[in-house]
């Protein structure tokens, strides 16, 4: 496609799924940066929506929106899976209270019908940490 960039891949129950970035990045509080997600069977696509369509069509899923505090929800940089076997999301926003510059975000990543999705589809305000190590 070509609205995609910060792309990162990830495996998991015999999908592929390809997080991406679409829109601008770097306007502070105008920023539409938006992380979206595709899924195929093979590493080398197609990557496809939830109906069927190509991400080379530019076609997607959002997981990741605007909210009141944070907004230019993009770049991806990986998934980890926690101890408790929970997988987080790591990414950047820009701080509605302090636009400049922009603030490293992490969120729980939940799955449905083997489609990753975030509570609420924008960045928590209150949330769990990941449990990375135990005592």
């Amino acid at each position: 496609g070509t609205a995609y960039e910060g792309v990162n891949i990830h495996k998991r129950n015999g999908y592929y799924y390809m997080f991406a970035s679409i829109g601008s990045c770097c306007e502070g509080l105008n920023s539409t940066y938006t992380t979206v997600v595709g899924r195929s069977r093979d590493l080398f696509g197609p990557y496809l929506d939830k109906q069927g369509h190509s991400m080379m069509e530019n076609h997607h899923e959002v997981v990741i929106g605007k909210n009141e505090q944070f907004v230019g929800t993009g770049h991806n940089s990986e998934i980890v899976q926690d101890k408790e076997g929970d997988d987080w999301i790591l990414y950047h926003a820009v701080s509605v209270a302090n636009p400049k510059g922009r603030v490293l975000m992490l969120d729980r990543v939940r799955w449905q019908d083997d489609w990753p999705y975030i509570e609420g589809g924008t960045p928590s305000l209150k949330s769990f940490k990941p449990i990375f190590n135990h005592k």
